[in-house]
């Protein structure tokens, strides 16, 4: 996985010209998909939130994403009937594993944390959501976005200027930490997760944390 990574990075960061810049902040609060994510624990989204928030023109030309809403989608899922039940029997039958934060990557839409799940808990788990999973994404697209784990921070909403690039190959093998998933959420959410624009659907513990679905609050 992290050949992979590198491998982005060095076509990403490389392409000339602005990255995309088609996204409008406006659009956040408009619920849109129905997805399974893990919400990172506050420390450490907070010190992702921190240093994305550092990156050039971060704060005046982008979307930063806050600590509560920095996530690792697990699967986007098609929104059917009895999918809370799905996820509730899916999580049961696996385990809790931990996640390594290693390193910031860009795409052509944002700047992610590469994330570096343990063992094979998190292929396990979307393998099992498969049947699921939403149609939204053509096969390949969907074939990578199971095999690869990342948090977005930061979502481009103008063109970008070299210097975040610059700013982003610096925080290229930094270390952020490590957390352990153990719940999974189910959402009805926009683009990036907004507090306006999320329903929290249901709360799913992994096998020995299982104790039902939990409703939100």
């Amino acid at each position: 996985m992290r050949a992979a990574f590198t491998a982005n990075w060095l076509l990403a960061g490389r392409l000339p010209g602005p990255r995309r810049a088609s996204w409008d902040p406006a659009s956040a609060g408009a619920p849109q998909f129905v997805t399974a994510v893990v919400r990172l624990p506050p420390q450490l989204a907070g010190d992702l939130a921190d240093a994305a928030s550092r990156l050039p023109d971060a704060r005046s030309r982008h979307y930063l994403y806050p600590p509560s809403s920095i996530h690792l989608t697990v699967l986007g899922l098609g929104g059917r009937a009895g999918l809370d039940e799905v996820i509730g029997a899916t999580a049961r039958r696996h385990s809790p594993f931990a996640v390594e934060v290693r390193g910031l990557n860009v795409s052509r839409e944002t700047v992610f944390a590469e994330l570096y799940p343990e063992g094979s808990g998190l292929r396990e788990l979307r393998e099992a959501l498969r049947r699921v999973e939403s149609r939204e994404h053509g096969w390949a697209s969907r074939w990578l976005r199971r095999r690869f784990a990342h948090a977005n921070l930061l979502r481009f909403a103008a063109p970008v200027d070299r210097s975040l690039l610059a700013g982003v190959r610096a925080m290229r093998g930094r270390r952020f930490g490590r957390f352990e998933v153990a719940e999974i959420e189910l959402v009805r959410t926009d683009k990036v997760l907004s507090a306006p624009g999320t329903r929290t659907l249901g709360r799913f513990g992994l096998g020995a944390f299982a104790q039902g679905p939990r409703q939100p609050g």
